[in-house]
């Protein structure tokens, strides 16, 4: 039998010669081929953290805020969830700016996980996903991982009633360098930028709170709550206003990259709200995209980031967009080696594996969704089950090393049999499928930060 030459992740490995060739049509769905121009990230970035948007300088701020020494300049960065390409490149040379350029001294510097309510990384992780080893070598002993639940300043409450909680370290400082890449997210609408302040080293209390304002009881999640959204988001609005207040106590200045087909093409550094609205507007051109119809599957992968079920969701979400029709369907590729990820998600999909998908989301939406009930995990039932009644029921697939019967039990997703290999397992899901559906039109996601946009 002959196969589509196409590759596509399943965790670390790389399955290619998996989807047959003579049956179907298969379309590659991927964001513009955007090369990046940047011929040197030193430079590159050098450039922009002295041509700021928005902002004084980097230097400049320096001179006003650092001491000399004593006091720390803060550098946050993304936890093991995110993919960080950007991180383990800019940070070598944006360390060493700090300390030949402006004077910061090395014992003053620090490194700041913004790992929000997520379990702490491993040392492996911090080495190999987040940091790379020269920077996590080197500066070990300045690392500090963010807890949710200690090492907390409250500062009062939001225009919305979110108790605004965030981590000592980043007020204490004398600047914070938040270095992130933004990218469309599927509920706050853009991520990045303010994202890595409010959920990432904010409390819990009020990540839950926060996000509360997500759901609707018709709907399940707010129209304005989606993928690239801003305009009249409550979460990005709260997220935003928590910042401004953060402003007042402590400077910040963010850098911020655009990645495109794994490379930095955009670099930009100042304001964080500058930023963050610059961002949108680039990623429209980027990862909005518009296709002739919904597909009948969408076979959708989340590459190294499948940890996990709970952060898997994502790859979900974004497929559904590609499938939004009645008997659409969903293969998502996601490892899950850390199994389900959230205990709020998984103890919710266990509170209603015996009743109807409108009568859990109706449950869910009057027990556990309110600012008094609400735990980081109770938003992914929401989505999984307004999925289903979009597509139908068994129609979110999955290939994972979880336990399918938990998989199909409790979290309503429909596992394929695994083979032994990824390979295999999916040469026989597609041969199957392609007996059923010889016409079908297939999708394949290797971005879930895309927005698809299917034609009626």
């Amino acid at each position: 039998m002959k196969y589509h030459d196409i590759s596509i992740k399943y965790g670390t490995q790389t399955i290619e010669q998996f989807l047959p060739k003579g049956r179907g049509i298969v379309q590659i769905l991927d964001s513009p081929a955007v090369k990046s121009k940047i011929t040197s990230l030193k430079t590159a970035l050098e450039k922009a953290v002295d041509n700021p948007i928005d902002s004084p300088r980097l230097k400049d701020l320096i001179t006003e805020h650092y001491p000399g020494s004593g006091k720390s300049v803060v550098v946050i960065a993304d936890d093991n969830t995110r993919p960080n390409i950007h991180t383990k490149l800019l940070l070598p040379h944006l360390l060493e700016y700090l300390i030949k350029k402006c004077g910061v001294k090395k014992v003053d510097l620090r490194i700041l996980i913004a790992s929000g309510t997520h379990r702490p990384p491993t040392e492996i992780e911090l080495q190999d996903r987040i940091l790379g080893k020269p920077i996590y070598q080197e500066y070990r002993e300045q690392i500090l991982i963010h807890n949710d639940q200690e090492n907390l300043i409250e500062l009062g409450v939001s225009k919305r009633n979110t108790p605004i909680t965030i981590n000592q370290a980043a007020i204490d400082a004398c600047l914070l360098i938040p270095v992130t890449d933004s990218e469309y997210h599927y509920f706050a609408g853009v991520a990045g930028t303010v994202k890595q302040l409010f959920p990432g080293i904010a409390g819990r209390t009020t990540i839950n709170t926060n996000h509360t304002q997500i759901f609707d009881r018709k709907l399940g999640f707010t129209p304005a709550c989606r993928l690239g959204n801003t305009k009249d988001n409550p979460i990005i609005s709260d997220m935003k206003e928590m910042t401004e207040i953060i402003l007042q106590l402590t400077p910040v200045f963010c850098i911020d990259a655009i990645m495109d087909q794994g490379e930095i093409s955009l670099l930009n550094a100042g304001n964080i709200f500058s930023l963050h609205d610059l961002a949108q507007e680039i990623l429209f051109e980027r990862r909005v995209l518009e296709v002739d119809r919904p597909a009948d599957l969408v076979l959708v992968t989340m590459g190294e980031l499948g940890i996990n079920l709970y952060q898997s969701g994502k790859g979900i979400h974004a497929a559904w967009n590609a499938a939004k029709k009645p008997g659409g369907a969903v293969l998502l590729l996601a490892p899950c080696e850390d199994g389900v990820g959230s205990v709020g998600y998984q103890e919710t999909m266990q509170g209603v594996k015996d009743l109807s998908l409108d009568q859990s989301l109706d449950w869910v939406l009057d027990n556990k969704c309110s600012i008094d009930t609400f735990r980081i995990g109770n938003h992914k039932p929401v989505d999984t089950f307004r999925i289903l009644k979009t597509l139908g029921e068994n129609m979110i697939k999955i290939l994972s090393e979880m336990d399918p019967v938990v998989l199909r039990q409790t979290f309503r997703l429909d596992p394929i049999p695994n083979l032994g290999s990824p390979q295999e397992s999916l040469r026989s899901f597609f041969d199957g499928y392609l007996e059923e559906n010889p016409d079908a039109l297939i999708y394949v996601m290797h971005d879930t930060g895309l927005y698809v946009v299917p034609g009626e």
